[in-house]
């Protein structure tokens, strides 16, 4: 089966080359393609946090992993599967990020903490519901909180 989709939008930020940390503060715009008016996001801006999802579009076809490798390459930390890890270089290039609402305008969300860089495509708008977080605490193993000590 196949799959198709269109971006409904595009990230506009400073971030211009992939880097994998201190993206905490970076204030980043989505700007709905001209397709979507401005009722697309009608009542977004009353909810604290959006998740953002996206499409790795810089990563190149022979990077894919589909397999496992030590996150960013660090052979100090396991060997792990693609899918237990977030890193870019994923089957289908997909990104998920929640970010910090700051206002709407129009066809464009602010938001802040949102890991894109410039000119990434969106696929798609959600708003965060506590409900649909998780209700037990959330696990990781050490590597990965070593892992994000920079990210935000």
């Amino acid at each position: 089966m196949t799959i198709s989709l269109s971006p409904i939008g595009t990230v506009k930020n400073s971030r211009k080359v992939v880097e994998d940390d201190h993206w905490g503060e970076i204030i980043s715009t989505v700007e709905l393609n001209s397709s979507f008016s401005e009722e697309s996001l009608f009542g977004l801006e009353e909810f604290s946090h959006a998740e953002i999802i996206f499409y790795f579009h810089l990563v190149n076809d022979e990077k894919i992993v589909s397999g496992a490798r030590h996150s960013r390459n660090n052979k100090n930390w396991p060997k792990v599967g693609i899918f237990a890890q977030r890193g870019k270089n994923r089957p289908n290039q997909l990104g998920a990020s929640i970010a910090k609402i700051i206002k709407r305008e129009g066809t464009r969300l602010f938001v802040q903490g949102l890991d894109a860089v410039d000119g990434t495509p969106v696929l798609d708008i959600k708003p965060v519901l506590r409900e649909f977080l998780p209700r037990e605490e959330v696990q990781q193993p050490q590597w990965a909180t070593e892992l994000m000590k920079d990210y935000w």
